[in-house]
């Protein structure tokens, strides 16, 4: 994972304990203000599901349902990444 620091910024912080990082791997850039967290989902929502659901609200870049890596159940929670109005 590559970090970078912002100098004089503890917004957008990959922690909440303001260090000053930012993830720059993202393939969208900065996503600060573009990724929501969905969080209560039904075990049997699907990225496509939740994609489908949010773009009502605006151009969905990725939806992503968070999955566990050894049984490939949903979490109960996922990330949209979109441009927001």
């Amino acid at each position: 994972m590559a970090y970078a620091t912002i100098p004089g910024t503890g917004s957008g912080s990959v922690s909440s304990s303001n260090s000053g990082f930012q993830f720059l791997n993202s393939p969208f850039g900065d996503t600060t203000y573009t990724k929501v967290f969905v969080g209560g989902l039904a075990w049997e929502t699907q990225s496509e599901t939740m994609r489908r659901y949010f773009e009502q609200f605006g151009e969905i870049l990725e939806a992503v349902v968070i999955t566990d890596k050894n049984t490939g159940r949903s979490k109960g929670y996922g990330f949209d990444l979109g441009n927001f109005p």
